[in-house]
């Protein structure tokens, strides 16, 4: 079952007292590939941003976290931004992105999506330090390959889910 994972600091951040609930008992969306997200609160020159890990691709999204009131708007933004970056159709993009509205939040308890959120952090602050449009941040983000995974690199898993997208090498790297 998909959902919206989230850290402890992200779960306040959104106005809940609390701990997020360790599992939840909805539906799974129908017609969604991407699945499950897992997101962490960063700071950067204080200004909150939320880092969003998709479970399934590694596909990675940066977008701004206050005010709480428009979160998932925010967040399904930055999806449908990167999707049609990566060559997804308009439509597809938004359907993905709708799905959002119904996730339910839980908590993050994965080792190993945390430890690819804090090095995505690290690696986020490094393109943040030089790019300051969020969309050409999370775009090459994409483009960090990742351990074990296979394809290693989200670009890659995102056109190997979706089917035929732009390459890798047509994406680029945006400065």
């Amino acid at each position: 079952m998909a959902s919206i994972m989230c850290t402890q600091k992200l779960w306040r951040a959104l106005g809940n007292a609390g701990q997020p609930p360790a599992r939840t008992d909805a539906p799974q969306a129908a017609g969604t590939l991407l699945g499950s997200w897992a997101l962490k609160l960063i700071h950067y020159n204080r200004k909150g941003l939320v880092l969003a890990l998709n479970e399934r691709t590694y596909l990675t999204l940066v977008f701004p976290a206050a005010p709480r009131a428009g979160f998932r708007e925010r967040f399904a933004a930055a999806l449908i931004a990167v999707l049609e970056d990566l060559g997804v159709s308009p439509s597809v993009a938004a359907h993905e992105a709708m799905v959002l509205d119904f996730l339910p939040l839980a908590r993050l308890t994965s080792r190993s999506l945390s430890g690819s959120l804090n090095q995505l952090e690290f690696l986020s602050f490094c393109e943040l330090d030089y790019i300051s449009d969020l969309r050409k941040v999370q775009l090459n983000l994409n483009e960090v390959p990742h351990v074990k995974r296979e394809p290693s690199c989200p670009i890659d898993a995102v056109a190997q889910l979706f089917g035929a997208l732009k390459t890798h090498g047509s994406a680029g790297r945006i400065h």
